[in-house]
């Protein structure tokens, strides 16, 4: 799969940290891997998450205390710490990182959106620049809600994203590989090869559980890439780790589990 592509990558707070923060090599490598794609000629989205959890490492370093503040008010702090490890992480491919801190508002007002498509399509038409897309959790009460009850964590924002801008492709990023067909940790378990849209729903329960640092985790990524699979959007949930993941994706290759028609278990 050679020809150009519009592709969201959705990384969540999970994926972007290691040994209990965030991780600069995550970022470096997902950086990394997003020029080479755009150097190819395909056009790249990105959906952060990570804000609250940058803004709690920032001011443990500080030694303040931050019990009183809600995620919202962290996800204020940690905003201008998140992107500064986005934009030290295109620096040295000569990328300059531009950034949309959007509310569910956008989607309810035509001029709103209007205005989001011309602009993140003009930045998609330019090598030099990626689009950040995040939510603004200080203003936007009903992320808040989702932050509390365990849902969410940007999965919604990213297929939001991916409908109105006509992407080809959406890579949800996670921590765990894929959809498994039990607990990874059980040596009978298999990675899902290909999940069916229609069955996701009932699958995904069996790989049950929220992201451990973020508000997302399997289901909420299952029932937002099979929307998009439903509307012709190519979707996957593969492992941030695993190797050259997001070029491989841009190329057409299977990564992780790809969201279909039919289900099929790996080897």
């Amino acid at each position: 799969m050679n020809e150009r592509q519009r592709i969201v990558i959705k990384a969540g707070t999970g994926v972007l940290r290691a040994n209990g923060h965030p991780s600069n090599s995550v970022f470096f490598n997902i950086a990394a891997q997003v020029a080479r794609i755009k150097n190819e000629g395909h056009e790249v989205i990105i959906v952060s998450s990570g804000a609250v959890d940058a803004a709690k490492h920032w001011l443990t370093l500080l030694g303040k205390d931050f019990s009183a503040l809600n995620a919202g008010e962290l996800s204020s702090i940690g905003t201008s710490e998140l992107l500064l490890r986005w934009k030290n992480a295109f620096l040295p491919h000569s990328i300059a990182i531009a950034t949309g801190w959007l509310t569910h508002s956008v989607w309810h007002h035509n001029d709103q959106r209007e205005n989001l498509q011309k602009s993140a399509s003009k930045f998609c038409a330019l090598r030099y620049i990626v689009l950040v897309v995040n939510e603004n959790d200080l203003l936007s009460r009903s992320e808040l809600k989702n932050m509390e009850r365990g849902v969410g964590d940007n999965d919604y924002m990213a297929r939001r994203v991916a409908c109105l801008l006509n992407a080809d492709a959406i890579l949800f990023l996670t921590e765990s590989g894929g959809i498994w067909s039990g607990n990874p940790g059980n040596t009978t378990a298999r990675i899902y090869r290909e999940l069916d849209g229609r069955h996701t729903f009932r699958l995904g329960a069996r790989d049950g559980g929220k992201s451990q640092t973020g508000t997302g985790g399997p289901q909420s990524k299952i029932n937002q890439a099979s929307i998009c699979s439903r509307r012709g959007i190519r979707a996957a949930i593969a492992g941030v780790h695993e190797k050259e993941v997001i070029v491989r994706f841009a190329r057409g290759e299977y990564v992780g589990t790809t969201i279909t028609n039919r289900t099929v278990l790996s080897q």
